[in-house]
């Protein structure tokens, strides 16, 4: 089982969003706590937070793949606001995968199970000349 920490937001930053991202068979899984900076509206969670949240891990599905990616379109559906003080757990896995793209699906569940956030995202999977004219060749 492989670990990471998220790109964007790893645990240097206090305000982050102290991700973790893990790689459970075919899926990509990580928790998170809601704090008070990650607040929209009084007492819930801002939408681009878990927008981000999702976006992460998506990303992490191609990381684990062993490819550098992009994301090329995510499309979030909220279906329950996530509340500051709030554990929620993150899940995704590959739907399609073609030599250039990795489509993905992500979800938010809070702790009872019950489906906070999901989404739906095309990766473009970056050739070694985009990942050298990017300064991505050493991801990997």
């Amino acid at each position: 089982m492989g670990y990471a920490t998220c790109f964007v937001c790893g645990q240097e930053n206090d305000k982050g969003l102290q991700l973790k991202f893990y790689q459970d068979g075919d899926s990509v899984r990580a928790h998170f706590h809601a704090e008070p900076w990650h607040e929209g509206w009084p007492g819930i969670t801002h939408g681009g937070v878990a927008s981000s949240i999702l976006d992460e891990a998506t990303a992490y599905v191609t990381f684990f793949m062993g490819t550098v990616a992009l994301t090329a379109q995510l499309q979030v559906e909220f279906r329950d606001p996530i509340r500051i003080g709030e554990h929620v757990d993150v899940q995704a896995h590959a739907t399609k995968v073609t030599r250039r793209v990795v489509e993905v699906e992500a979800s938010i569940f809070a702790e009872d199970g019950a489906l906070k956030a999901r989404s739906q995202a095309k990766m473009l999977i970056l050739s070694e000349k985009q990942k050298q004219e990017m300064g991505l060749a050493n991801l990997l």
